[in-house]
C-alpha cells in the first residue's frame, strides 16, 4: 500500500504521518504538510479525494477534541499540582501520576490511535468514554483533594460547563429535540 504512481515503497510507517499521537498534547510533525500530502496520495489508490478529505476532517476533529477538552487541561493541573508542592518529583509515587498517565497514555492514545486507524469502538468505547469517566470522576476528583480549587477554571470552560446542571430551557430544548426526532 506504500507505492504509488509517484512515490516508491517504504518501510517506513512514520514516513507519513503528520501528528504525533504519543505524547499528552498531540502535535504537527515537522514538515507536516508534505508527510500529509504523501499519505492523501496512497489513499487516493483506491479512495476518492472526498473520502479523504472527510477522513481528514474527522481525524483532526479527534484530535482537537481530545487535546482541548482533555489533555490540555490535564497537563496543566498536574502542572500546577506540582509547581505547588502537592506532588513529589518522584514519578509514580502518587496516585493521581497513575490516573494522569492512564488518561492519556492507555486510554487517550486509544482514542487518538482509534481514528487514525478508523476504528470506531477503539475511538470512542476504548477511547473517548474512558478517558471522560476517568477524567471526570476519577482525575478531577483526586487533583481537588490534593488542592482544592484546582481545576475550578478547567470545569468553567465551554467543554466542561455540562456538569453544572442544565438551565430549565435546556432541558426543554432536549425533550422538544427528541420528541421530533423520534416521535414521541
Amino acid at each position: 500500500m506504500s507505492a504509488t504512481r509517484d512515490q516508491k515503497i517504504t518501510h517506513d510507517v512514520g514516513d507519513r504521518i503528520s501528528y504525533t499521537l504519543r505524547p499528552v498534547v498531540s502535535f504537527k510533525l515537522e514538515n507536516w504538510e508534505k508527510r500529509r500530502a504523501a499519505m492523501q496520495d496512497v489513499c487516493s489508490s483506491c479512495h476518492a479525494t472526498g473520502w479523504i478529505e472527510n477522513f481528514y476532517k474527522q481525524y483532526e476533529g479527534t484530535v482537537d477534541l481530545y487535546n482541548e477538552k482533555f489533555a490540555k487541561p490535564a497537563k496543566s493541573i498536574m502542572e500546577k499540582l506540582y509547581a505547588s508542592g502537592k506532588l513529589t518529583k518522584t514519578p509514580f509515587d502518587e496516585k493521581i501520576e497513575w490516573t494522569y498517565y492512564e488518561l492519556w497514555h492507555h486510554q487517550g492514545r486509544r482514542a487518538r490511535m482509534g481514528t487514525a486507524m478508523m476504528g470506531p469502538d477503539y475511538t470512542q468505547w476504548h477511547g473517548f468514554y474512558e478517558v471522560s469517566k476517568t477524567f471526570y470522576t476519577e482525575f478531577i476528583p483526586e487533583a481537588e483533594k490534593l488542592m482544592p480549587g484546582v481545576t475550578a477554571d478547567v470545569m468553567k470552560s465551554d467543554y466542561h460547563k455540562w456538569t453544572q446542571g442544565l438551565t430549565p430551557e435546556q432541558i426543554q430544548q432536549q425533550i422538544e429535540f427528541y420528541k421530533k426526532r423520534y416521535n414521541q
